[in-house]
């Protein structure tokens, strides 16, 4: 039992540890490829970095193919929309069925809609935030695994 939770306690660490670097990282090397939104890259580190590499890829996997659908389907669409709760309730119910005709999981449909709400409300108060959209996803998804790859290798020499 004590040994339990001296791992929880040490997986909690290393949690908290990676989520804080990735913040850093993706935030400033966004900054650096001109993003006006950097908060981006680390809200996708916080969502994608999990206990497994596994997770973590298939997570970041979901976040980008989201990101790849919703987008489209707001800077087509949403140009010719007032911002209201109709309209919102409509992509994304557009943007489910899309989801759903192409076979995508439920964390990959709540990616597309989280993205569908945000781009549809920001980017007509910015013109770069579904650019910056896409590219801090990126950004930050590659930290996420990136971290990942590199913790478990140094974790497993710790232990030895």
């Amino acid at each position: 039992m004590i040994k339990n939770i001296l791992s929880q306690n040490e997986t909690m660490s290393s949690l908290i540890w990676k989520i804080s670097i990735g913040s850093a990282l993706s935030w400033e090397l966004s900054r650096l490829f001109g993003s006006e939104h950097p908060y981006l890259a680390p809200l996708s580190v916080i969502i994608c970095i999990q206990a497994t590499m596994d997770k973590t890829i298939s997570i970041g996997i979901q976040r980008i193919i989201g990101t790849v659908i919703g987008i489209p389907i707001i800077v087509i669409i949403a140009s010719h929309l007032n911002i209201n709760g109709w309209n919102l309730g409509l992509l994304i119910l557009l943007g489910g069925y899309i989801s759903k005709w192409l076979k995508l999981d439920q964390g990959t449909l709540h990616q597309v809609v989280i993205t569908i709400l945000l781009v549809f409300v920001f980017e007509k108060q910015t013109e770069h935030y579904a650019l910056d959209r896409m590219k801090d996803t990126l950004i930050g998804v590659m930290i996420a695994v990136f971290l990942q790859f590199i913790w478990f290798p140094f974790k497993l020499k710790q232990k030895q």
